[in-house]
Parts: structure tokens; sequence; C-alpha cells
């Protein structure tokens, strides 16, 4: 199926957060960005989610904060539920700055309102690349990049 740019800025949103995922509240601030990031996209909370975007975060073509975080909100509102696995993540990071890479599984349940089961994609899998940064004591997510992938493909 092919999913339309619209529907790729929030499966990717939903997936960044994703990338950060993990269990409880880990002490290293990478993996706890990562858990926050996981737990306001499975809860669909865009608000939640622009907390841990820098104020100057970009995406590819240009995709600014504003935005990203615009189309997150309609795609959050528009699903019933989303869920997230993650897999194959690395993590490079010196004192304040790293670089995530891993594969997100994405995956949700449209609204019962006539025609959103057709126009959203109850699936997607997707290969990102996260510039995270601390900012005035907060780690946040800076860049993002990313390419559709199949279930299967681990970086």
């Amino acid at each position: 199926m092919m999913i339309d740019a619209p529907c790729r800025r929030i499966l990717l949103l939903a997936a960044a957060a994703a990338a950060f995922a993990c269990s409880g509240t880990p002490a290293d601030p990478v993996e706890q960005l990562r858990a926050e990031l996981e737990s306001a996209a499975e809860a669909r909370d865009a608000e939640r989610f622009a907390e841990r975007l820098s104020e100057s975060f970009h995406g590819p073509r240009g995709l600014t904060r504003a935005e990203a975080l615009a189309t997150l909100r309609r795609y959050f509102a528009a699903y019933e539920s989303v869920g997230l696995e993650v897999y194959g993540v690395e993590v490079d990071r010196d004192a304040a700055t790293a670089e995530v890479r891993c594969v997100v599984e994405f995956a949700g349940r449209a609204r019962q309102l006539a025609g959103l089961q057709g126009l959203l994609p109850p699936a997607a899998v997707y290969r990102f690349e996260l510039g995270v940064a601390e900012e005035n004591g907060v780690w946040r997510v800076g860049g993002a990049s990313w390419e559709q992938v199949q279930p299967d493909v681990a970086p």
C-alpha cells in the first residue's frame, strides 16, 4: 500500500517516539527521553511529545517543529490506538549529544469515522536516525531522518 506524505510524517513522528522506547524509568537521560517519547506517542499525547522536541527541530525536506506537531496532532486525533515496537537500536553518545539509529514498527487503529480506515495505514515500518542533545538540562530531539523499510529489515 502506498502511504501519502502526511501519513508518512505522522508515522515518522510516532516512530521517532518509539525509537526511544524502553520500559521503566531509566537513569540514563537518553533512555529517559526514549521512554517519554514512546509513552507520549502511544498515549497519542502531542503536547507531551512536543515537550521533547527541540525548538529548532528539523526533519527531511525542511520539515519544521511546528509542521511536525501539527501533523502529529491531526493523526493522533484520527487514530483510536497507536502501538510501537522498536528493534536494532544503536546509540552513539557523548556527554551532551547522541545519535540514535533504530527500526520502528508502527501499528494503529483508525477511529470509526467514515473513510478513515481506508485512508490511514494500519501499519508501517521505518528506519530512523535521530540527533538528540541536552538543552538547558533537558534532552530533546533536534533532528530526524527516516526511510520506510520492510518489517524484517534491521539496521
